[in-house]
Parts: structure tokens; C-alpha cells; sequence
């Protein structure tokens, strides 16, 4: 009979990634590389020190770091290398039981949304018991036949395709996109960002034999271009381009990665008034705009002869905007009737440095700033706390910040005081450094306070009872022999 070995969430740990889900909000992806860093931490069942018994139910914790552009981890993949089914999902814990002592080496994987992945191994020993004789699975022979579909299969960038097996006797997944992303999932959704023609491939395995099959589709998915050539001229030239409020050159312009779809096109020039008309790019037909530009009204007569205008674009976009202290709303936006002068603009957005500039605003002029914002650098690190027993109070630095196991996150580098209390143990207080960028773990045994039970009141008071019965006597004694 074959064996399968299951594998449950530990709910404290969903608590652990709510808290780096809040601290990492999944926002529009990079896709610059894999997770940066990440960490393998053993927490509760102790298959590794204890050869009490088997079966024993090990649990794992293993946090990732974003990668260097800002990609969250959002995926995670364990093979307990046990020969039973890997864990898929999107917690970074699970508890597995091993039911041999054996030699396991377990590869850990984590992945962000772009289906770039940080794989590790990690050896776990687990000795054989002192008594009891452990169970052994056992392997029918197993033909996995790998097999998939997928939908729909072509389209325009950035183009979601649902990947589903279809594949038989199989357990374990692995998929190649054609695109440089992979992914451990049974039924993955890959998204292309690119145009191209991919080859898919899959691996379904029989975890408990080993045994491997492939399945490959060459060309199956076909992603075309969303891209379209715009070109823009005036008369007279000179003019500042901007799509969607979006600055982009000088007329006359030939503008190659246009995005399919309706646009607005703006058109400003010192003494003429704005042209302004909505632009539809079709994929099969290049767009070509003519604007004849109409001379404003003299300065005498124009009411925003005084005033111009700032527009103002950033990456990654949605940054708040505050001119000479006031805020002005969010990138990209076209800010009008600046009064003519030097102003200050600030522009924030959280994970990045502020972004300060002073700019000179002309009479009836457009003024353009598109700003690039700079990721702020690394500061904080975290740490993986894990007792035994587990559930203490877990504080740092007088602040309570879970329950044992929990990971912390956003702690400042340097010194921190970290104190763990549970009931009927001693209190455990001790100094941790906290390096920037990355997790700290820290396991503590914690030691159990001795409370004297009634009958072990009663027995020591029995004691001292007897022990001054006895000393009256012995003074008894003394006391007649002197007589």
C-alpha cells in the first residue's frame, strides 16, 4: 500500500503573513529577478533533535525577501524529500510527519508574480527511535504520463494564460514558460509581458518513485505586440508632446511604443493656444497627426498671461504632489494656473525617497517634469523568533509583537531588547542585533517554574513537624541527664 504523508497550515503562521503582506503590499511588478534572499527555519516538533519516536510532525517556516526592484514574494513550494507530495501555496509555513529515520534533503522554492524563482536545499537528519519500529511506505509502480492545456493561447501583451494538467499517476509539478519564468504549481496562470512565440514544457512526477515524465508544446503560445508607431508634427514645430499627460519630445516626433488604444494628445507652445484631440491606435495601421497651432491672444487681453502651467509625470507613477507646500494631487498630472515664477516641488511615495526640484514656470508656458524616484535603501531587517514549548508572549524592546513562532518584520538595525513570558515558565530576556535586508532567528528553550502541589505542602509541613518533635525530645533527654 502507498503511503501518502499530509501536511497542514499552522494558523499562527497565516498570522505571520498577514503581517509581511502589510508591510509588502504586492503592487505593479518589476520582473526584474527572483526573491533577494530566503530563510529555512525549523519550528516545533524537533524531528531533528528528538529520537523519541516516530512518527514525528515537523513544522517549517520560510520567509522571502522582495528582489532587488521591489517584486514580493507571492508563491512558496517545499519537497519534504521524503518521497510524498510537495506543498504549493502561498504561506511561508506548513507542518509535514515523517514516519522514517533517514537522511532528507528538502528544496525549498520561493517565487513573485512574475514567475521568477529562488530555489534552496536544506539537509534535515532524522534518527532512527529508541523504540518502535517505524513505518515504511511503500512504492506500487507508477507510469505518470504528463500531459496540459492551456488558455487562451494567444492574444496581446501583457497576455494571462491559464496553464491546467491534465496529466495522470502524478503528484509533482514543474513548468518552463518559454519566457525564463517556471513554476512548482499544478495549474498555474502565467502572465507574458513580451511579444514572442513560446515553447511550454511540463514535468509531472510520481513523488513516492521518482519516476518522471515530460510533456513539451513548441509554439503554443503566441503573444503579439500592443505597441503601434505615432507620429506627431505642428505648424509651426517646437511644440511640447504629451500623451495621457505623459511628456514626450518636441514636434516634430516619431513615437514607436504607442500602446493600443484611445489617447490624449496635448500639444503646448509659448503664444499658442493648446491642441488637444483624442488619438485611437489599431494594431495593424501606424497614426499619423498634423496640428496646425492657433497664436493666443496678446498679453494685454489674455486673463492667464500671469499664470502657466507645470506637468508632471513620475515612475513608478501615483506619487503625491506637493507644490511650494501644497498639495496638489497625484503623478501624472497637468497642474494649471501657476503664477509665473521659481516654485518647489516635492513629490512622495512610500518606498521611495522624497523627490525635490525647484522649476521656473514662464507666462502662459508649460513647464515639464518627469521625474525617475529612487527605491529607499534597505533599513530594517527581521526576526524569527521560536520557542520551546511554543505560544510565549513575544516583546521587543517593551513593545508586544506576537505569539511564538512568529516572524517579525520592519525592526531598525542594531541592539533590541527581545523578552518572551508564558505561564508557570521563567521569563527570558536577552540582546538581539538586527542587520539590514535580512531575518535574524532566534530559538529559546524556555525553563519551567516549580509550583509545589498540595500534597507536596502537606509533606514538606509533615517534615518540619516531625523534625521539631524530634528535637523536643532530644532536649528532653538532655535535660533529665543533667538532672
Amino acid at each position: 500500500m502507498r503511503i501518502l504523508q499530509g501536511h497542514t497550515l499552522i494558523m499562527v503562521c497565516c498570522a505571520v503573513l498577514v503581517v509581511a503582506w502589510a508591510i509588502y503590499p504586492v503592487t505593479g511588478a518589476v520582473c526584474d529577478g527572483p526573491p533577494n534572499s530566503q530563510s529555512f527555519i525549523l519550528f516545533t516538533g524537533g524531528c531533528d533533535r528528538s529520537s523519541s519516536g516516530l512518527p514525528c510532525t515537523q513544522g517549517f517556516l520560510f520567509p522571502a525577501q522582495p528582489s532587488p526592484g521591489g517584486d514580493y514574494p507571492t508563491q512558496y513550494f517545499l519537497d519534504f524529500g521524503d518521497g510524498s507530495p510537495p506543498y504549493y501555496g502561498t504561506v511561508d509555513a506548513v507542518t509535514h510527519e515523517y514516519t522514517t529515520p533517514e537522511r532528507f534533503t528538502l528544496k525549498y522554492m520561493a517565487g513573485t508574480q512574475c514567475d521568477l524563482w529562488r530555489e534552496s536545499v536544506y539537509v534535515l537528519t532524522i534518527a532512527a527511535p529508541e523504540k518502535g519500529i517505524p513505518v515504511v511506505p511503500v512504492c506500487p509502480p507508477s507510469h505518470p504520463q504528463a500531459e496540459f492545456i492551456g488558455t487562451p493561447t494567444s492574444g496581446f501583451a501583457p497576455q494571462a494564460v491559464q496553464f491546467t494538467s491534465t496529466s495522470s499517476g502524478s503528484d509533482a509539478y514543474f513548468w518552463r514558460f518559454g519566457d525564463g519564468g517556471i513554476s512548482p504549481a499544478r495549474d498555474p496562470k502565467h502572465t507574458y509581458t513580451k511579444a514572442g512565440i513560446y515553447t511550454v514544457s511540463l514535468e509531472a512526477r510520481d513523488s513516492c518513485t521518482g519516476t518522471v515524465s515530460h510533456a513539451e508544446k513548441l509554439s503554443y503560445v503566441i503573444v503579439t505586440t500592443t505597441l503601434q508607431t505615432l507620429s506627431v508634427s505642428s505648424s509651426p514645430p517646437g511644440a511640447m508632446v504629451f500623451i495621457d499627460n505623459v511628456a514626450k519630445g518636441i514636434t516634430p516626433v516619431t513615437l514607436t511604443d504607442t500602446a493600443i488604444g484611445s489617447h490624449q494628445l496635448l500639444l503646448t507652445k509659448a503664444g499658442f493656444d493648446d491642441y488637444t484631440r483624442s488619438v485611437l491606435i489599431e494594431p495593424s495601421t501606424p497614426v499619423t497627426v498634423g496640428a496646425t497651432l492657433i497664436k493666443s491672444l496678446p498679453e494685454s487681453t489674455n486673463p492667464l498671461s500671469t499664470t502657466g502651467f507645470i506637468a508632471i509625470t513620475s515612475s513608478p507613477a501615483g506619487a503625491t504632489v506637493v507644490v511650494d507646500g501644497i498639495h496638489r494631487g497625484t503623478t501624472p498630472v497637468i497642474l494649471t494656473e501657476i503664477p509665473t515664477g521659481n516654485h518647489l516641488v516635492t513629490l512622495s511615495f512610500k518606498g521611495y525617497d522624497d523627490w525635490n526640484h525647484t522649476i521656473s514656470v514662464g507666462s502662459g508656458q508649460m513647464a515639464a517634469i518627469n521625474a525617475e524616484l529612487e527605491a529607499t535603501k534597505e533599513i530594517t531587517g527581521s526576526l524569527a523568533v521560536i520557542t520551546d514549548p511554543q505560544g510565549a508572549d513575544v516583546s521587543v524592546d517593551g513593545n508586544f509583537k506576537g505569539v511564538s513562532p512568529v516572524t517579525i518584520q520592519g525592526l531598525s538595525a542594531g541592539m533590541h531588547t527581545v523578552l518572551l513570558t508564558l505561564q508557570d515558565y521563567s521569563d527570558n530576556s536577552t540582546t538581539i542585533t538586527i542587520t539590514a535586508g535580512q531575518t535574524r532567528k532566534y530559538t529559546a528553550g524556555l525553563q519551567k517554574v516549580y509550583k509545589p502541589s498540595v500534597s507536596d505542602l502537606l509533606l514538606a509541613g509533615g517534615a518540619m513537624v516531625l523534625i521539631a518533635l524530634v528535637a523536643l525530645v532530644v532536649m528532653f533527654r538532655k535535660d533529665r541527664k543533667s538532672k
